[in-house]
């Protein structure tokens, strides 16, 4: 472990690191121009946004693990949320330092708030170790102080709740007309904004991290966030079926079971045209709630006067389905659910600038630490994207990888993607994923591969085509290249 610096220099940047769940690149910054995101489109122009950044595995627990340690998901074998707590960040890697850990040890003041690591993967103390302030667990700034998320403690969502099936989730939507710090999300950015006053003051740089509960399911915002936007107006997934010749019973974690365990929603079939427009509807008023909670955080920064001086990077977990392909939810190999936002703003570096390269979640670890002046863990996989912060243009990766699974069992898969700048290959392999180090067998089950100059919405999968027989033998090859630990697949 690093060694702690008792005097870190004042001329250090602070740090702040807003995780939002669920967040897909719909942002009027990234060319959702009906999405109502000011702040987080202000962020931008004083930034970097990169457009073609992908998570490690699109699901919660895996991604955050994955880009706050470093490391790669067939590393730390964390590819599933757990169903449990379970303080698997310690009991597997006792010695692995985080990336708001490596910050701690080198003289920073460290705090999180919210969901910044999934809870189900650390201790109680949201990893103890990586903090030097305890985690944050009441929001004072909420009517009574929270203690917990409250959700569903307004009357005619009760009345709802109260009338669905045994064993539903209640309904996935709520619009009440209430403060935005009644619910959670808000009550924490007033919080977290209190303690950007607070650590601006102190004499020692702080690194502080707030996980954003919204636009995860269920899609909970005041009501004048629903207001911003006519439901008739909003624009359907333009392609909702599978790719054709694609692997139906693969591809897909639970036939949009995320969504389907709430209520008002049919448990199979389609998802009826209204209720789509409903679920949009309460996804973007999530989103514009969001993103007035980083407002404050931002305008605290610059009250404070620490706003010149601290690297803001903003971030969300994994993409999110909202009907593509028929599918409402995370946890596919596909454009949708691993294509994630990434904004870094940083002292001293260009603004308003857009990175169309390929990058990675696992780059943003190395990546602070180059902008904090701080070294680099020798454990780090990913890498800085610095380079592409200055006037230099470059090619840092080949193709972002990501993988899933959709039946973590002894007789499972596991898919791999591969995302270049032109294509998507997907290779799926039989594997043995119930043991804390799971078997990858060299049975391919079958591949996919889309081009997405020509099919920019994954209509067609094109692995079996004659024609593309030569892509195909270059996007494996590449696999092979960059994923060398896996056998060599059966031919």
């Amino acid at each position: 472990m690093a060694e702690v610096h008792a005097e870190a220099s004042l001329k250090k940047p602070n740090v702040l690191f807003i995780a939002i769940d669920d967040l897909k690149p719909l942002l009027g910054c990234y060319g959702a121009s009906w999405i109502k995101s000011p702040n987080i489109d202000r962020l931008a122009s004083h930034g970097t946004r990169f457009t073609a950044n992908y998570c490690q595995v699109s699901f919660c627990a895996p991604s955050r693990f994955s880009l706050l340690t470093g490391l790669r998901p067939d590393t730390t074998h964390i590819v599933i949320n757990p169903t449990k707590q379970d303080d698997l960040l310690r009991n597997r890697f006792p010695d692995i330092v985080t990336l708001p850990q490596h910050f701690k040890n080198n003289g920073f003041l460290t705090c999180a708030m919210g969901k910044v690591f999934d809870g189900r993967t650390v201790d109680d103390g949201h990893d103890t170790a990586s903090w030097s302030v305890p985690y944050v667990r009441r929001f004072d700034e909420a009517p009574g102080g929270l203690g917990k998320p409250p959700g569903y403690q307004n009357k005619s969502t009760q009345q709802r709740l109260t009338a669905a099936a045994p064993g539903t989730q209640g309904p996935p939507v709520e619009c009440e007309d209430v403060p935005d710090n009644a619910y959670y999300d808000g009550a924490m950015a007033r919080t977290g904004a209190a303690k950007i006053r607070e650590f601006a003051k102190a004499k020692q740089p702080f690194f502080l991290a707030v996980g954003f509960l919204r636009p995860h399911l269920p899609f909970i915002a005041p009501k004048k966030y629903w207001d911003l936007y006519d439901r008739a107006k909003l624009p359907l997934a333009p392609f909702q079926t599978m790719p054709a010749s694609s692997p139906h019973d693969l591809a897909f974690y639970s036939n949009s079971g995320e969504l389907r365990a709430w209520s008002d929603v049919p448990k199979t079939g389609p998802i009826p045209e209204a209720l789509q427009r409903e679920l949009i509807h309460g996804y973007a008023a999530s989103v514009s709630y969001s993103d007035a909670n980083v407002g404050l955080l931002i305008a605290a920064l610059e009250e404070s006067g620490a706003l010149e001086n601290t690297i803001v990077c903003l971030w969300g977990d994994h993409g999110w389905h909202l009907g593509e392909h028929g599918h409402w939810g995370k946890v596919t190999n596909y454009e949708d659910a691993t294509r994630a936002p990434l904004i870094i703003a940083a002292p001293g570096h260009r603004q308003g600038a857009e990175v169309k390269a390929i990058t990675e979640f696992l780059d943003v670890y190395p990546t602070l630490c180059d902008l904090a002046s701080l070294s680099k863990p020798a454990h780090l996989q990913g890498t800085s994207l610095t380079p592409l912060l200055g006037e230099v243009r470059t090619t840092l990766h080949e193709a972002a990888i990501s993988q899933m699974t959709p039946n973590a069992s002894k007789d499972g898969v596991m898919g791999w993607t591969l995302r270049t700048p032109r294509y998507r290959y997907i290779e799926w392999r039989r594997a043995d994923l119930s043991t804390d180090t799971p078997r990858i067998t060299e049975q391919v089950e079958t591949v996919e591969l889309y081009d997405y100059q020509t099919d920019p919405l994954e209509r067609h999968n094109l692995a079996s085509k004659t024609e593309h027989a030569a892509v195909l033998k270059q996007q494996q090859a590449l696999f092979d290249k960059l994923l060398p630990h896996l056998p060599k697949r059966l031919e």
